[in-house]
């Protein structure tokens, strides 16, 4: 069993008094709730209590519940020699969730892990609907008809309890929205190879009268099994389980949860090793083989790792967790990056332990070879051919690429292809492995390929990278049975992408506005109202560095401090940052001709002018705006200067704010 020690309980005890639920830490094998029921019973209650956020005991029907309905199912588990089978009882891991009843985790006789979200009913007699005993429960229409019939809705999906007296959810219809939250608050459920299921199990439920419920199904392949279907449970959870006596399962369900929180405002604990943040599977592979490396570096050529991919699988989340493991366990580490706004975030968020973040120009003057344990190298995209002085020139002598290599034991490079924007940003992946290669080393390439940031939504990352190259894919967010966690949006109007966003930022959201640069920036004080979409509304850029304007945050703090949202950002200040909300402003400089995007060098004021060739100003143009599409972890909202391109967006069914 996994035991919470003294601290985490305090610490469970101290998010309780801070307004909203804390995770409710009570679960058990199917075995163990079977043989100590009188022992588990007052623990699950204790747990209850301690996660409220005023402390308060539960129901006597929860108790209830817990001492016979979750009794039943961990008996029919042990019966069937699942009693391996872990119950996490009351189960939620965010404070927006309604709490699970109860969460079976064990292992699938198909392979991989296995989980069941299971509603449990004391029910003892249920009705079909019935308007003429109450409308409490029913839909607004429905309460508010005068014939008496009921919507089709209410008839499959609502169901009359006299205990209460008024209507309630079918028992599917619960489950069903229990495991949509699953899906969108825990990590765990991205992955196609987690089976999970669901069903409602009313174990009082005798009355051949009321047995109607379980052969109504609202909810496709959603099973409601009664007092009267024993056989039918067990058949559910033996198709589901195996008698696999591993605890897996369990221990991912701890592990994976997806946080809510900005990565931003995570640096000092993940540095420190307190975060909410979880790794998954290849960021905990990757974290682990490069720290083997560190502890013990392998004989041979010196290794070199080459961190790729695309913008939010949680390449800079390794490279903290690293960092942290590395200074944690006493090994001198640095952390250099491409970009200066993320590092210089970075740095700021971490208290005591700010000289770890550095430039690479201090690297390459005040390092010997080898003279760091491990080199940490994020955003190798932006990186120059050789290390800058300056915003443009740079000195002759080493590579970038070579310095990082050279001055470390073990070098590390974050990298994505796709978010190269100017001429100057040479390294390519495949460019980068080729100068690896050239100074004697070996390459181990290690592949991120899940998508994090918007919520774990792969399907917004392959519809941004879809729409960029040319080959759009519909937006339909509601097409199949898992919802679509992440909100996209389109808006007719700059003023009307505001307004919304505004709304976002009001309600505690961070909220931030980008463009593309393709309107010109004539000071750096936040004020000069630059960019100018559209007739009658126009803001200013960020400002810069040494602007004297108060209340307006330095460029490189324009995505995460406060006042950053009377600003239009751009991708020098937006990438390798995150906020909640994100709005795009699309530029003349890149519209939708109606089968490909038409590229407009004549409003590019930016250095990625420089590039000579259409076609690779075309790509560097969209690799700038996948960066600012992908910056929001809740949604992001689309507006573009022309109309076509707008059509664009409604054709797809992208919804209009």
């Amino acid at each position: 069993m996994f035991e919470a020690d003294g601290r985490q309980r305090k610490q469970v005890g101290e998010m309780a008094g801070g307004g909203t639920w804390s995770e409710l830490e009570a679960y058990w094998p199917a075995e163990e709730l079977v043989r100590d029921r009188e022992r588990l019973i007052p623990k699950i209650v204790a747990c209850y209590e301690a996660a409220h956020p005023k402390g308060k005991q539960p129901s006597d029907s929860d108790k209830a519940s817990w001492r016979e309905s979750l009794y039943e199912v961990a008996t029919a588990l042990s019966d069937l020699g699942r009693g391996q089978v872990y119950l996490f009882v009351e189960y939620r891991v965010h404070p927006a969730m309604n709490p699970i009843d109860v969460v079976l985790a064990g292992r699938h006789p198909d392979g991989g892990l296995s989980f069941a979200a299971i509603e449990l009913k004391q029910w003892s007699k249920v009705e079909h609907p019935d308007p003429s005993k109450t409308t409490n429960g029913l839909c607004g229409p429905c309460r508010k008809s005068t014939t008496g019939s009921l919507c089709g809705d209410c008839t499959v999906e609502r169901v009359y309890a006299p205990c209460f007296s008024q209507h309630k959810k079918h028992p599917a219809v619960q489950v069903r929205d229990n495991l949509d939250a699953l899906r969108r608050h825990h990590s765990m459920f991205d992955d196609r190879y987690v089976h999970l299921a669901g069903a409602s199990y009313l174990h009082n439920l005798k009355d051949p009268q009321s047995q109607w419920i379980s052969r109504v199904q609202p909810v496709t392949d959603i099973p409601t099994f009664t007092a009267r279907q024993p056989n039918d449970l067990r058949e559910f959870l033996k198709n589901r389980f195996t008698s696999a006596k591993d605890a897996e399962a369990a221990q991912e369900l701890l592990a994976r949860r997806r946080t809510d929180s900005l990565l931003t405002s995570e640096v000092g604990g993940i540095v420190n090793g307190y975060t909410k943040f979880s790794l998954l599977e290849k960021q905990r592979e990757a974290v682990d083989s490069i720290m083997a490396s560190v502890r013990k570096p392998p004989p041979g050529a010196k290794k070199v790792y080459v961190v790729s991919g695309r913008a939010g699988t949680g390449k800079s989340l390794v490279a903290l967790t690293l960092l942290g493991e590395a200074l944690n366990g006493g090994t001198d580490a640095r952390f250099v990056s491409g970009g200066v706004a993320s590092r210089e975030n970075f740095k700021r968020g971490v208290k005591g332990k700010g000289k770890a973040f550095t430039t690479l120009n201090q690297v390459a003057d005040k390092l010997g070879p080898d003279e760091l344990d491990l080199l940490l190298c994020d955003e190798a995209h932006r990186l120059t051919e050789r290390p800058m002085t300056g915003s443009f020139s740079m000195r002759p002598g080493e590579s970038s690429v070579s310095v990082i290599v050279t001055r470390a034991k073990v070098p590390v490079f974050f990298i994505d292809g796709d978010q190269r924007l100017f001429a100057e940003e040479i390294w390519s992946e495949s460019g980068l492995i080729a100068e690896i290669l050239k100074l004697k080393a070996e390459v181990v390439p290690i592949r991120l390929d899940r998508a994090l940031r918007a919520v774990g939504s792969s399907t917004y990352d392959t519809w941004v990278q879809r729409l960029l190259i040319g080959e759009p894919l519909p937006w339909n967010p509601d097409a199949d049975q898992e919802p679509e966690p992440f909100e996209l949006y389109y808006a007719d109007s700059a003023a009307r992408m505001e307004k919304f966003l505004k709304t976002k930022l009001d309600a505690g959201s961070s909220a931030r506005m980008s463009a593309g640069l393709c309107w010109k920036w004539t000071d750096d004080t936040g004020t000069a109202p630059d960019v100018a979409p559209e007739s009658g509304w126009s803001r200013p850029w960020n400002a810069g560095d040494n602007h004297p304007t108060p209340g307006i945050p330095k460029r490189r703090f324009w995505a995460t401090d406060p006042g950053g949202f009377g600003q239009i950002g751009c991708v020098h200040t937006a990438q390798g940052l995150e906020y909640e909300w994100g709005g795009v402003i699309m530029g003349p400089d890149l519209t939708w001709s109606g089968k490909a995007w038409a590229l407009d060098r004549e409003h590019v004021h930016s250095k990625a002018s420089r590039i000579q060739s259409d076609e690779e100003l075309a790509k560097r143009i969209c690799n700038a705006y996948g960066v600012l599409m992908t910056r929001s972890i809740r949604g992001t909202v689309l507006y573009s200067v022309d109309s076509r391109t707008r059509q664009l967006f409604a054709d797809l069914g992208i919804p209009k704010i």
